[in-house]
């Protein structure tokens, strides 16, 4: 098992489960409503916590009460949140989703708070972990004038949540995006041919999921595809980042693209059974018995 610090957002969801999106002044009955804990990076955190890993979690939140269930969401999985500066005056990060299994729809505040990120991460120490996972806008944080000292000789991870650059995606060793969120983005509609013309001759390792259609790889040394099975979704919300962590945990016991692709799908399919980011199923249980046994799994 790995030592891993997480750096990014913690969150709390609000999640709809609906048929459609409401009129105009209309008051739409939801068929169920969960409260759970949210965030692309707190999501990997949890995982792979469950996963076995220590992790370390280092973010910004308030003193509000919200903001202390969301924290606490994953003290009690294992995370260590000792790393979480909560400041007065600083709201909780909320997100309403509306959700179908086939489609959802996102509104999210978050607090701006520039100087008080780019101190924690100032003052972070990265040496002690085998592995740093972040987001998109931690980037520069970490690679101002080129990789950290304290990142040389370890891997790092990263969401890009719909940003791209050719800098972003050579400087990581992975990095996950889903298709819609960089083609729109971008603009582009090749986004292997964007990828390959960008960042020809230069290291990267990209993984873009495209929902059901395809997973795919983007190496130098070649495109590894995979078309996930079929699977019938109560909620979409949090797949991508179930299928980063299930990646990142079969890569850690030496899988290769492949069996890391189905080992995160494997993660992925179980979370999309229930309403929510982190769903607390028999199925998400069986996956991660698998995971932790086995580095890869049948997609």
């Amino acid at each position: 098992m790995k030592r891993i610090a997480i750096v990014g957002n913690v969150s709390l969801d609000i999640l709809f489960r609906v048929e459609r999106l409401p009129h105009d002044h209309e008051k739409l009955a939801s068929e169920e409503m969960v409260i759970a804990g949210g965030g692309a990076p707190s999501n990997v955190a949890h995982w792979l916590a469950r996963l076995g890993h220590a992790v370390d979690l280092f973010s910004i939140t308030g003193t509000d009460p919200l903001s202390g269930v969301a924290v606490d969401s994953l003290r009690d999985v294992g995370v260590n949140v000792a790393g979480v500066r909560r400041l007065a005056g600083f709201g909780p990060s909320i997100s309403a989703i509306f959700t179908n299994g086939r489609h959802k729809s996102m509104v999210g505040g978050r607090p701006r708070a520039a100087a008080p990120w780019a101190e924690l991460v100032g003052d972070l120490d990265l040496s002690p972990y085998d592995h740093v996972h972040t987001i998109a806008r931690i980037h520069p944080l970490l690679f101002a004038g080129g990789r950290r000292a304290d990142l040389v000789g370890r891997t790092v991870s990263a969401d890009l949540n719909g940003a791209y650059g050719p800098d972003l995606v050579a400087d990581l060793d992975y990095t996950f995006t889903n298709h819609d969120e960089i083609s729109a983005g971008t603009g582009a509609p090749d986004i292997e041919a964007l990828v390959a013309a960008d960042l020809d001759g230069r290291p990267h390792h990209l993984l873009v999921t495209r929902a059901a259609d395809e997973i795919a790889c983007l190496r130098p040394q070649g495109t590894v595809r995979v078309t996930p099975r079929a699977v019938d979704a109560v909620d979409r919300t949090g797949g991508g980042d179930a299928f980063c962590a299930g990646y990142l945990h079969a890569t850690f016991a030496g899988a290769d693209a492949r069996q890391a692709i189905e080992a995160g799908l494997l993660l992925a399919r179980a979370t999309l059974g229930a309403l929510g980011c982190r769903p607390a199923t028999p199925e998400v249980d069986a996956a991660l018995v698998t995971l932790t046994h086995t580095p890869g799994h049948e997609a």
